[in-house]
């Protein structure tokens, strides 16, 4: 698509100017709920079986691919959550220690605000680290050229789980690009994909971030552009998550028709 192609120079932070332009109106993070609902895959983590496929053209190789880019997600998936746990013990022994030498409160408040700045830049290393496994998985599956194969339930599951997780991590970064970019091949993958809630509320925050993005560059054939798929997926978002004959539908579908 053709807005994947803008130059890095459009993806700056919004300036003040163009957050008043909307800031009249509500955002999506006002409308959507902020988190997957209980027992989506969005919230929990995957595990896959071996794949056991017979008789195949390139079954050997095909195996060995697939088997490789499960070891490279799991490997991701463990690595993301025993380094977030022990972060989170070394965080909690770090705010217990006590630094007599700081006698004003200021000086209290710096230090918390540093010791945060610190783990979070911890967080977010951890995170690039299990990101780019997922992504030499990917590549590992790309490189799986059976038709069978790539049909088969193992194949798209796993496809799908590590989808989920590096959009998870892309999520934290605020790369918003990406999270479009991936999110939407993700729905492609099936149409189970497509019926998950999860998906569309993330399209639906990144495409705003998108229109804010172009307001303040005054590119208006992309602002139109960025707002009409906001609007596709706040829509179909508001149908999974209430129904069409729901208030919640109709009131939304309301701000969407007033060009929100």
């Amino acid at each position: 698509m053709r807005f994947f192609l803008i130059i890095s120079v459009f993806y700056l932070s919004f300036s003040i100017s163009a957050k008043e332009k909307l800031e009249t109106k509500e955002r999506v993070e006002q409308i959507l709920p902020t988190t997957p609902d209980s027992g989506s895959p969005w919230g929990e983590i995957s595990r896959f079986n071996e794949l056991e496929i017979l008789d195949l053209v390139d079954e050997t190789s095909s195996q060995a691919r697939w088997k490789e880019a499960n070891k490279e997600y799991s490997s991701s998936v463990d690595l993301f959550l025993s380094g977030s746990k022990a972060l989170d013990g070394k965080l909690e022994e770090r705010k217990k220690i006590v630094h007599y030498e700081d006698r004003y409160e200021w000086q209290k408040k710096q230090r918390r605000e540093n010791l945060e700045k610190e783990f979070v830049k911890l967080q977010l290393d951890l995170r690039q680290t299990a990101s780019q496994k997922l992504v030499k998985a990917m590549n590992l599956l790309d490189k799986i050229e059976n038709p069978k194969v790539k049909d088969s339930a193992p194949f798209i599951d796993l496809k799908s789980g590590i989808y989920r997780e590096y959009i998870k991590h892309l999520e934290a970064f605020k790369n918003y690009l990406q999270i479009i970019d991936f999110t939407e091949r993700y729905i492609s993958i099936t149409e189970g994909n497509e019926k998950e809630k999860e998906p569309h509320r993330l399209l639906a925050l990144s495409y705003e971030k998108m229109e804010l993005a172009a307001i303040k560059s005054k590119n208006q054939d992309m602002v139109f552009e960025f707002k009409e798929k906001k609007k596709k997926h706040l829509l179909r978002f508001a149908e999974l998550q209430y129904g069409k004959e729901s208030k919640e539908y109709q009131k939304i579908e309301e701000k969407v028709g007033r060009d929100y």
